[in-house]
């Protein structure tokens, strides 16, 4: 008996079946499905059962989405939860906040010192000592000012995080049962408009990577089983 071909019960898609696999369980390569070849040309397919396992182009994007939703979901959600309950946390956060992004515009533009320093006389380096003083006075009551206009936002873009983090979570096991397509989409999406770390590289990547193999025919095909 020749080579044959037969259309997999699963996806639909032709298959060429080796007369010596006549009879024997075959798996598709397209869609992963499992049955039983028929035992010669012209028989029927059995029908498609589902292989254990997931489709190579998930694994990455669904462990990932997986690992990211859930820290995003735990840190996040930690944060919101003192944000809302502990008194003064919020003012303390923000203050945190302002300092960070201080120290950044202090390493990528602040002053240097004077290369006459050294050599100025005593009473102009006392001047300057003050001078300096009075500015970092006022810089700290410039933080406290914008530290109280942040505060307020802090619980709630928390909130939408922890939120976010968690449909990509969802997702992500969406991704990994082969299971719920549309909530799988989602997931990706959450992960790769980084809402859910704020400013989270792998998420952006994660998510692009997953849309990617979602968008793939053989994906689909395991996702209608």
């Amino acid at each position: 008996m020749s080579d044959y071909q037969i259309t997999c019960p699963g996806c639909g898609k032709p298959l060429n079946v080796p007369a010596a696999a006549a009879g024997r369980t075959g798996y598709c390569p397209y869609c992963q499905a499992a049955f039983q070849l028929p035992s010669g040309p012209g028989g029927t397919p059995g029908p498609p059962r589902r292989r254990r396992g997931v489709p190579r182009p998930l694994v990455g994007p669904g462990f990932g989405l997986v690992m990211l939703g859930l820290a995003g979901t735990l840190v996040n959600g930690y944060l919101a939860a003192r944000l809302t309950l502990e008194p003064g946390f919020d003012r303390e956060y923000a203050r945190g906040r302002v300092r960070e992004v201080r120290s950044i515009e202090a390493i990528s533009g602040g002053a240097r010192p004077s290369e006459d320093w050294p050599h100025a006389p005593r009473a102009a380096a006392a001047g300057a000592a003050a001078a300096v003083a009075t500015a970092a006075a006022v810089e700290d009551r410039a933080d406290e000012e914008l530290a109280a206009a942040w505060a307020p936002a802090t619980r709630p873009v928390h909130w939408a995080a922890a939120a976010v983090s968690l449909v990509e979570l969802l997702g992500g096991v969406a991704i990994l049962r082969g299971r719920w397509y549309p909530l799988a989409l989602v997931g990706c999406v959450a992960a790769a408009v980084n809402v859910n770390h704020l400013c989270c590289l792998p998420g952006a990547v994660a998510g692009v990577w997953g849309l990617a193999a979602l968008a793939r025919d053989d994906v689909r095909a395991h996702f209608r089983r």
